[in-house]
């Protein structure tokens, strides 16, 4: 169910970097999703580089269209999970250069979709006489004071570099306007916020996108809560939630489990009350909560998820595809996946009227199945 790549290559689908302070339970969190047997240890690591894997997004959509289809090849939408080793509480702020708040760190998880903040709620003597009692509000605080950190020497350093050009009279309305940007984010990031929390026009948030802020992307928590503890932190998680979506697991239980066989799994799973793995609890909140869809393409040779966030048309879903068809894009053949599957065949699809043709700025819904019609 997942497939490994290595620092520098790219899945389709989305992109999740998880994150938090040292021992807070990250890598065991990532091999629970992916299934993996990265190492796992009490003690500091000198690794930079991340645990990198990515698995499929189960979709009992997909086995239906398979079935249907009989495809040469079925294709399920990917996560891509980021592993990062883990920051210093209190980072450079404290003196540190290292871990992932580090520039060198900084700059990896810019490339994340969005980031799975990992907070430690479970009970280790040794970790705790190192890191400190069990506290996974203070350790937020310090997880969202580092990424503001970051991002304030960005912002700062671009509003120190527009107000020295405009004294060298290298003034236009657009270096004005982004200048006037910037000091609202210098000041949210102030305030102690996040750039996702100021309100932005279409233009301002695509004048921000090439910054790749940490603060403006989507963020969920992960509780990793110990077996004992599991299930009983709804205060906790309360809490937590004034700030993030959360979602809790126990974390060394699920990564156990994700080595067993399928049939051992669910007894276990039975004896915690978790009905679903990891890796399917997690993809689905993720999907949910960070606004992502997924659209289809079918057909013998091919049956195949892909992933969009929500709100976006039918060209930019071409583009997903291939950037040809977002080029010549001409129209989309659609149709929806329950009309199909109450319909039986795409034959009867038409004949009831439900196959459409639509436009550039269709807005994709979740479940269509589309066919892109191009000239290029």
């Amino acid at each position: 169910m997942y497939k490994k790549l290595y620092p520098g290559h790219t899945a389709e689908g989305m992109n999740i970097g998880i994150i938090g302070l040292p021992k807070s339970g990250k890598t065991t969190i990532f091999n629970a999703l992916t299934g993996q047997e990265a190492e796992v240890a009490e003690y500091a690591s000198s690794k930079v580089e991340p645990n990198v894997a990515v698995v499929d997004v189960g979709d009992t959509r997909v086995d239906r269209l398979h079935e249907m289809y009989q495809p040469k090849k079925t294709i399920y939408a990917t996560i891509e999970f980021l592993d990062f080793v883990g920051g210093t509480a209190g980072g450079k702020s404290s003196g540190s250069e290292d871990g992932i708040f580090s520039g060198e760190g900084i700059s990896l998880i810019k490339n994340s979709d969005a980031l799975l903040l990992v907070l430690r709620n479970f009970a280790n003597a040794t970790l705790e006489q190192a890191h400190g009692a069990v506290d996974p509000t203070r350790d937020l605080e310090n997880v969202e004071s580092e990424l503001i950190l970051a991002d304030q020497v960005i912002a700062e350093r671009r509003v120190e570099r527009l107000e020295a050009d405009h004294k060298r009279g290298k003034k236009t309305s657009q270096s004005q306007a982004e200048l006037k940007l910037m000091q609202r984010v210098v000041a949210k990031l102030e305030e102690g916020g996040g750039v996702r929390e100021l309100e932005l026009t279409a233009d301002d948030a695509t004048l921000l996108k090439g910054f790749r802020f940490l603060t403006a992307k989507p963020a969920l928590i992960v509780l990793n809560s110990d077996e004992s503890s599991y299930g009983k932190n709804a205060e906790v998680v309360k809490q937590l939630e004034l700030r993030y979506p959360v979602i809790e697991f126990a974390g060394n239980f699920e990564m156990e489990l994700s080595r067993l066989e399928p049939e051992e799994a669910e007894a276990f799973m039975a004896d915690m009350g978790i009905t679903e793995s990891a890796r399917t609890r997690l993809t689905s909140f993720a999907y949910k909560l960070l606004g992502y869809i997924s659209f289809f393409t079918v057909g013998e040779d091919e049956v195949r998820a892909w992933t969009i966030r929500d709100g976006e048309n039918a060209q930019q879903a071409a583009g997903t595809i291939h950037t040809d068809l977002a080029k010549g894009f001409i129209r989309a053949e659609c149709f929806g996946y329950e009309d199909l599957l109450e319909a039986g065949s795409e034959k009867a699809v038409k004949s009831k009227g439900h196959f459409r043709l639509e436009g550039k700025e269709y807005r994709v819904k979740d479940g269509d199945i589309l066919n892109i019609r191009f000239n290029v």
